[in-house]
This record gives structure tokens, C-alpha cells and sequence, in this order.
């Protein structure tokens, strides 16, 4: 337990490298959430901070405010937290990635009552989080031969498959944008709203290796996420990505 509060309360880390990208999330034309990722770097170790909520019209379907946080140490998982809420469903993930596997707290909030499930979950191979999936992906960015990330979450061992499969121009608010086209399946189980499903499709700018538009699929229904805003640093993707390709390769076969 003490080691599960020691990382909630350590001393911010002071990146020399930082990149913000936000999002604003549609349904069929509708907007329904909002979404900002923030990337930090500093040598070998990288930060990913992300938050997402629902906005106007999702407001009224259901109220959505979810954060977390990873970092990532020579491109292997080293902590990850997620705070969910949506609606009725609340729930915290506290993972510690260690040399044999993930020491994980998971606490369920129902009726004003606590469901605590803890443990440690041990594994000879590279684990990743959902948010360091995301980043590992992005960063192998053309990889026509297609990716394997094998992923701890909710409790369990799951996986992601991706694979580039084209070249496309898109428009997003009016900028072009020269792509690359990856096909996703997140084979992933979860509960709450967001649960994937399907194929995912990501168009990922060849400058940058920023995603610049998802379209996505849960278990209530489609969406399409578009990027809105770039602050700082716009290369710091594409630099871990050549400065770490060795790792990366290992990763993700």
C-alpha cells in the first residue's frame, strides 16, 4: 500500500521536451467530449498525461470526466494510473510495473462502498497500458508489416494489433494533412461505457507522428475524433521514435 501511495505523491519531474495535443470528439455531427494528451520527455524516461470529458450534447447522455497519467522508461511501462468516471461507474487503476510483472490496485466505487482488488500479476514479456499502447503505436508509424502490443489492464492480459495500411491526405478543420492510414483491433475487455470494439482506423501525420484524426467504435457506438489544438514541442514524437528505434523494434514484435 505504501508503495501504491509513494508514486501519487512524488516530486513532478521536470521535462526538458513537451507537446500537447487536444481533440474534440463527434458523434455523427454532434460534439460530444473533449480530449487533451500531454507529452513530456526527458532522456530516456517519457510522461504521457491524458484527460477526457463530455461536453454538450454527451452531457446529456451521460456525464464523462476520466484522467491518468503513464511514464515510460526506455520505452518499457513504469507506472500508469486512470481515475474513471462515468456516470455511476467509478473506478481507480494504480499500476507499478516492476522486472516480473505489475503489482496493480483496482478500487471499485458502489454505494458509497469500496471494492478493493489488488495483486500482482507476473509476466516474462512487455506489458504495456492503454496509454503507452497509444504512444507505441503513434511512434512505429509506418509499420506496414503490422504490430503486436500485448496489454495489462482492468486486472488482466490483453492485446493490441495494428498495422499501416495506406497513405491518404485528410482535412481536419480546414488543414490538410499527409498521413499515414493504421488499422487498430483493440482486443480489449473492460467495462463501462467506453468499451472498444471493431476496427479502429487512425490517420497519423507523416511530420509529426501526431494521430491527427481516430475513428473509433465502443460498445454505445461509433466515433470520430478530430485534433484541435498542437501546443509545444511539435517533433517530440517523431524524436523518441528515432531515437529509441532499436527498443522499439524489440517491443513491439
Amino acid at each position: 500500500m505504501k508503495l501504491f501511495l509513494l508514486i501519487l505523491f512524488l516530486p513532478a519531474l521536470i521535462f526538458s521536451k513537451e507537446l500537447e495535443t487536444c481533440y474534440r470528439v463527434y458523434f455523427w455531427f454532434f460534439p460530444v467530449a473533449d480530449s487533451c494528451v500531454e507529452y513530456s520527455q526527458k532522456g530516456r524516461t517519457v510522461r504521457i498525461r491524458s484527460w477526457a470529458k463530455t461536453v454538450v450534447v454527451g452531457r446529456l447522455v451521460k456525464r464523462v470526466n476520466s484522467w491518468g497519467e503513464a511514464t515510460l522508461i526506455n520505452l518499457k511501462p513504469s507506472t500508469f494510473s486512470l481515475y474513471q468516471r462515468e456516470g455511476s461507474y467509478i473506478r481507480d487503476h494504480i499500476y507499478i510495473f516492476e522486472d516480473r510483472g505489475i503489482s496493480y490496485r483496482i478500487v471499485r466505487y458502489k454505494r458509497d462502498r469500496e471494492e478493493v482488488k489488488e495483486g500482482f500479476y507476473e509476466s516474462s514479456v512487455y506489458l504495456f497500458d492503454p496509454f503507452s499502447t497509444s504512444f507505441m503505436v503513434y511512434i512505429d508509424t509506418p509499420n506496414y508489416g503490422g504490430g503486436f502490443i500485448k496489454v495489462f489492464y482492468d486486472g488482466k492480459e490483453q492485446s493490441v494489433r495494428y498495422r499501416t495500411v495506406g497513405e491518404e491526405k485528410v482535412k481536419v478543420y480546414g488543414k490538410v494533412y499527409r498521413t499515414w492510414k493504421v488499422l487498430l483491433h483493440p482486443d480489449i475487455e473492460t467495462k463501462g461505457l467506453l468499451k472498444p470494439k471493431g476496427e479502429w482506423y487512425i490517420w497519423v501525420d507523416k511530420e509529426t507522428n501526431i494521430p491527427v484524426k481516430l475513428k473509433v467504435k465502443f460498445t454505445i457506438g461509433g466515433v470520430d475524433i478530430l485534433l484541435n489544438k498542437v501546443k509545444g514541442y511539435r517533433k517530440l514524437l517523431l524524436e523518441v521514435k528515432y531515437e529509441q528505434a532499436g527498443v522499439l523494434q524489440k517491443t513491439s514484435q
